[in-house]
């Protein structure tokens, strides 16, 4: 695999120097972006370099390493634990850590870790890319498909095309069409992501649906600008899954 891109954290610059050495010299594809004193350091150099690996300090003064994983809301790098004591190991694993090594560093245990954290980002992305082909595979349906939508007394047909988005209203939902007209259903949102997710539609919140095909913008704060000119949020968590999915052409071409 390419390069593995790395950071290291550790208050201790004898255990940075030898680690920075060792990797050097037994690990050469583990590229070294950055090595650090403390979380405050740490936390603005995996934002930004991105890192695929974090050779982390347990105990360090001014906030521990569990400390700098709380910072994140996602953790999208590996981590290798350096502790100098055998009882953090438990806590280590606690947190899907690949490894944990014990001070003093050794050489066989430092290339196993990296050999660990190299297996870990390759059965990763064999995931994402079977996810992707399933997900892609299942937007094939044909939006010219006519759906029913339950109301207080009566059923509305419409085409799939037609919806631009639907957004959870209380027990109900609000199902806004592409000429501006609203239909409440009585089917909640959850009914509504089971029924579209066939079509290009994707949840961008616990409380919104959109359809992929009528997006027109999407703002970098986390806002997809819709056709009908309505802006939907994008949640925290789901947005690095929308940026990956939809931006990034699993479903936008």
């Amino acid at each position: 695999m390419k390069n593995l891109k790395s950071i290291i954290v550790d208050d201790e610059p004898k255990i940075r120097k030898v680690l920075e050495i060792k990797l050097n010299q037994y690990c050469p594809d583990v590229q070294i972006l950055a090595s650090v004193e403390n979380i405050d350091a740490a936390y603005l150099e995996i934002i930004n370099h991105q890192p695929d690996v974090v050779f982390l300090d347990i105990s360090m003064p001014g906030g521990n390493g569990f400390e700098l994983l709380d910072k994140f809301d996602r953790i999208d790098f590996e981590i290798v634990f350096i502790t100098g004591y055998d009882e953090y190991a438990l806590d280590a694993l606690k947190v899907s850590a690949v490894d944990y090594l014990l001070k003093p560093l050794m050489t066989e245990e430092l290339v196993s870790a990296v050999s660990k954290v190299k297996e870990k980002i390759n059965d990763k992305n064999k995931a994402e890319k079977y996810e992707n082909l399933k997900y892609n595979i299942s937007m094939s349906a044909n939006q010219d498909s006519k759906i029913a939508l339950a109301g207080t007394d009566a059923y509305t047909f419409v085409k799939v095309n037609e919806i631009v988005r639907c957004e959870g209203w209380q027990k109900y939902t609000k199902v806004y069409l592409n000429k501006g007209k609203c239909i409440i259903s009585s089917y909640n949102i959850g009914k509504f992501k089971t029924m579209l997710q066939n079509y290009g539609f994707y949840a961008t919140h616990k409380s919104h649906l959109i359809n992929t095909s009528l997006i027109v913008q999407y703002l970098k704060e986390g806002t997809v600008m819709m056709s009908d000119g309505s802006a939907v949020p994008v949640s925290r968590r789901k947005k690095d899954d929308f940026i990956n999915r939809i931006l990034n052409g699993f479903v936008l071409k």
